[in-house]
C-alpha cells in the first residue's frame, strides 16, 4: 500500500459521509433496542437478550475505535528536507570585560576534610512523652527534666571514716616498705582498669591500712556483736529494726528460721566476701553469668555476662539484709568497697547499669539502686545521698508515663518482672526520705491493674496482653503489699487468697530450683501470713519446703550452684545472694503485725541439715 493511499484512507475516515450514514443507522438500531427493553420482549429469553446487547455494545466500541483521530497525517509523510546542525566555536573572552563570578550553591561547595576528627556530640536522651495532668505533674516533670542533667559525683567513701585504721606498729610489722621496683612489679602484675587510674579507689587505701586482715570465718561472725544496734541509729526506719535486734536469733526461730538457716546465711556471706574482686565489685562472668539457656523459649543472647553492677547490688543486699553496713560489723570493709565500686561507675545521668547488655540493663540499675538506697536508709550516711538521689531520678525518668511500668529502655511499655525490682528500689528510697512523687505510685497501681488475671484478680501476667504465670503472681502480690500494706490484704481478701493458692501449688524442691520465683514467693507469703488461718498454713508449708531445699543444696563453701532456672544469666553470685536473702526473710523486714510464733505450731518442724 502506497503512502498516498494510506493518507487518503486516514483522511476519509474523518470526512466521508459514509461514516455519518453508518453512525445514523447504529443510533437507530440502538434506540430500537432500548424501546424493545420496555416491552414484553425484555421478559422473554433473558440470556439471548443479554447476548444480543453485549454483542451490540462491542460493535459500537469497534466502530468508535476505527473513527478516533489518533495522529495527524499518515506515517512517513512530510518533508524530506534534513535539519542541518553546525558546531560554532566559542568566542574568545575579552580580558577587558569584567568576569561575573558564578555563585555556587552551598550544598555544591567542596568541604574541607578535617585533619582531626571532631569529637562526637553527646547523644541527647529522648524527650519524655507528655504526662497526664494531676496534682504531682510539676514534681514528676521536674524529675524527668533533671534526670538527664550531669550530676556531680558523690564524695568518695573515705576508708578512714568507715573503718578504724590499725595501729602504726601493726602496719609496720605487716606491710614491708615498698620501693619503686617492687611497686612497678605489683602494678605490672595486677593492672587496674583505666577508669580506676584517674581516681584512687577505696580498696587501695584499705589495702595500705589493712593488708593482712583476713575475711572473718562464719563462727567469728556469729560471735560478733550486732553490727549496728538500733539505739545507735535513731533515724533507722522501723521496718529495718529487726536486722539489728539483740534477740534476732530468737525472732528468726519464732518466725520459722533455725540455727541451721542462720549458719547457712553466715556461710553464704563468707563466700560472697571471698568472691569480691579487688576493685570492690563482683565479677558476674567469673562465676558463670552470661550463659544462654533459652529460658521459656526466648534467646536473650547471654544477658548477664556484663551485669557486674546488678550482681554487686545483689551481693550488697545480702550483707545489708543480715545487718552488715559500711559503718559497722565484720563485713564493713566489703560493703564499703562494694558501694564505692558502684559510686565510681555511676554515669552522669544517674544510671547504675554499667556495661550491661540491653536485656540486663534496667535489672542492673534497679538492683544497684536498691542496694544504695537501702544502705543510705540504714545508716543515714550523707555521702550516699547524691548517688542515691541521682539513681532514683534516673529510675523515675525511665518509667513509662502512661503504661506505668519499666522495661528494657526508655519508651518501652513495662513488664511485671522489671516492675518488682524498680518498686523495691523506690520504696527503699522513700524509707531513706528521698523524694518520690505520688504520681509514680499511681502509675504503678495502674500497671498492676492491667496485668491482673483470675476470677478474683489475684493472679498476674508478665505483660498486660499475656497469660498469668505463677512467678509473676508472687511478684505482683508482693508489689501490692509494698504499695498498700495491710489495706490491700484487708480489702482484697479473695485476690490474696487466689494468689496464695496458686503459689502454694509449686512448693520449692531441690530438683527444680527457681530462685527468682522463690525470692518473691517467700516475701509475699511471709507478708500475707497474718491474713487468715489458710494464709498462715500456706506460709508454714512454703517455709518448710524452702528451708529444706536450700539447706540441702548449699555447697560446702557456702555458695549455691548456678544450675537453676535463671542461674545461667546471673551466675553463682546471683544464686547465692538470692538464697541468702530468702533465709533472711525472718528479720529482713519487720512484719506489719506482731511476730508470729511459728515455732511450736502444729505441724512445724525445725529444719535439720
Amino acid at each position: 500500500m502506497s503512502i498516498q493511499s494510506t493518507y487518503l484512507l486516514a483522511s476519509w475516515g474523518l470526512t466521508s459521509s459514509t461514516w455519518l450514514i453508518l453512525w445514523s443507522a447504529l443510533a437507530a438500531i440502538t434506540i430500537l433496542l432500548v424501546v424493545l427493553l420496555r416491552t414484553r420482549w425484555s421478559d422473554a429469553q433473558p440470556m439471548r437478550k443479554c447476548a444480543i446487547l453485549s454483542l451490540w455494545v462491542h460493535v459500537l466500541l469497534a466502530v468508535a475505535a476505527t473513527t478516533v483521530h489518533i495522529m495527524s497525517g499518515a506515517p512517513e509523510t512530510g518533508s524530506d528536507t534534513p535539519i542541518r546542525v553546525s558546531v560554532i566555536p566559542a568566542m574568545p573572552i575579552d580580558n577587558d570585560e569584567p568576569i561575573e563570578k558564578e555563585i555556587t550553591p552551598a550544598w555544591e561547595q567542596p568541604q574541607e576534610v578535617a585533619l582531626v576528627s571532631p569529637e562526637p556530640a553527646p547523644a541527647e536522651p529522648p524527650e519524655p512523652e507528655p504526662l497526664e495532668t494531676g496534682p504531682d505533674v510539676a514534681a514528676i516533670k521536674q524529675v524527668v527534666e533533671t534526670a538527664t542533667e550531669p550530676q556531680e559525683p558523690a564524695p568518695p567513701l573515705e576508708a578512714p571514716s568507715l573503718l578504724a585504721a590499725p595501729p602504726e606498729e601493726a602496719m609496720a610489722e605487716t606491710k614491708p616498705e615498698q620501693t619503686d621496683a617492687t611497686l612497678a612489679e605489683e602494678t605490672q602484675a595486677s593492672p587496674e582498669p583505666e577508669e580506676m587510674a584517674a581516681e584512687p579507689s577505696v580498696e587501695t587505701e584499705l589495702a595500705e591500712a589493712d593488708s593482712q586482715t583476713k575475711t572473718p570465718t562464719p563462727d567469728e561472725v556469729a560471735k560478733a556483736a550486732p553490727p549496728l544496734p538500733s539505739e545507735l541509729q535513731p533515724t533507722l526506719p522501723s521496718t529495718y529494726a529487726d536486722r539489728f535486734a539483740k534477740n534476732r536469733d530468737q525472732l528468726a526461730e519464732q518466725r520459722g528460721g533455725s540455727a541451721q538457716t542462720e549458719q547457712a546465711v553466715r556461710a553464704a556471706l563468707g563466700w560472697l566476701a571471698d568472691a569480691q574482686s579487688r576493685n570492690g565489685g563482683w565479677d558476674a562472668s567469673r562465676f558463670g553469668a552470661g550463659h544462654e539457656r533459652v529460658v521459656l523459649g526466648h534467646n536473650r543472647h547471654g544477658a548477664g555476662a556484663n551485669a557486674d553492677m546488678g550482681i554487686t547490688g545483689l551481693a550488697l543486699l545480702a550483707f545489708l539484709g543480715s545487718g552488715h553496713t559500711h559503718q559497722g560489723g565484720p563485713y564493713a570493709k566489703e560493703v564499703a568497697n562494694g558501694l564505692e565500686y558502684l559510686r565510681q561507675r555511676q554515669r552522669a545521668n544517674g544510671s547504675l547499669y554499667g556495661e550491661a547488655q540491653l536485656f540486663a540493663r534496667m535489672y542492673c540499675h534497679s538492683m544497684a539502686t536498691f542496694a544504695v538506697c537501702e544502705a543510705y536508709a540504714l545508716t543515714g550516711d550523707s555521702r550516699l545521698e547524691p548517688m542515691a538521689n541521682a539513681a532514683v531520678r534516673y529510675a523515675l525518668s525511665m518509667q513509662h508515663p502512661t503504661d506505668g511500668g519499666w522495661r528494657y529502655q526508655y519508651g518501652h511499655k513495662g513488664d511485671t518482672s522489671q516492675l518488682g525490682w524498680q518498686l523495691m528500689a523506690l520504696k527503699s528510697a522513700q524509707l531513706a526520705n528521698l523524694h518520690v512523687p505520688a504520681v509514680t505510685w499511681t502509675r504503678v497501681e495502674r500497671f498492676l491493674r492491667r496485668v491482673k488475671r483470675g476470677s478474683a484478680g489475684g493472679l498476674a501476667a508478665y505483660l498486660p496482653s499475656g497469660p498469668p504465670s505463677r512467678t509473676m503472681t508472687a511478684e505482683a502480690l508482693f508489689c501490692r503489699q509494698l504499695l498498700q500494706g495491710k489495706e490491700f490484704l484487708n480489702r482484697n481478701t479473695a485476690a490474696a487468697l487466689e494468689a496464695t493458692q496458686s503459689i502454694s501449688k509449686e512448693l520449692p524442691t531441690a530438683k527444680h530450683r527457681n530462685l527468682y520465683f522463690w525470692y518473691y514467693a517467700t516475701l509475699a507469703l511471709h507478708g500475707n501470713q497474718h491474713q487468715s488461718a489458710d494464709a498462715a498454713a500456706a506460709w508454714e508449708d512454703w517455709n518448710h519446703a524452702l528451708t529444706t531445699a536450700l539447706l540441702a543444696t548449699q555447697q560446702d563453701n557456702g555458695s549455691w550452684s548456678e544450675a537453676t532456672v535463671w542461674g545461667g544469666y546471673g551466675g553463682k553470685v546471683y544464686t547465692t545472694a538470692l538464697s541468702a536473702m530468702c533465709l533472711e526473710v525472718y528479720y529482713r523486714y519487720t512484719p506489719a503485725e506482731g511476730p508470729s510464733e511459728l515455732a511450736g505450731r502444729k505441724g512445724w518442724n525445725s529444719v535439720q541439715r
